[in-house]
Formats: C-alpha cells, structure tokens, sequence
C-alpha cells in the first residue's frame, strides 16, 4: 500500500519534528541539550542543600558550646 503525496509529506514532518525535540532534549555535537542542563541544575541544588544544612549544623553547634560557656561564666 503506496503513500499519498500529503501523508508522505506528513510523515516526514512527524520524523523532523521527533529528531527536532530528540535533539533539544538530548543535545547534538557536545552540546548536552535540555537533559544535561537539569542535571546539572540538580546537582548544583545539591550542593546548596548540603552547605545550608551544614551552616544550621555549625550554628546551632555555636550556640550550644556559647550558652554553656555563658551558663558556666555566670555562675550557672
């Protein structure tokens, strides 16, 4: 069964377009295309996570060691 001209035509359009979305999603030629961008969006967030909660970690292990020295300089 032959194909009409216009369902040719239309079916080589769907292939542009798959291989059009395939390249901005994946990339083409070294370029990391849409996937590499959120990954390394991600692994960015990751390391801002980590370095928050060691900041909350350090701090509160300030005011630890500073409010016991307080308690104990004050005659606690």
């Amino acid at each position: 069964m032959a194909l009409t001209k216009e369902e040719a035509k239309v079916q080589q359009e769907t292939r542009d377009t798959v291989i059009e979305l395939k390249t901005i999603l994946l990339g083409k030629d070294g370029d990391r295309g849409l996937a590499g961008v959120i990954y390394d969006t991600a692994k960015g967030h990751s390391k801002l996570k980590r370095n928050f909660w060691l900041l909350v970690g350090f701090l509160a292990g300030i005011g630890v060691i500073g409010g016991s020295l307080f308690g104990i300089l004050n005659g606690g």
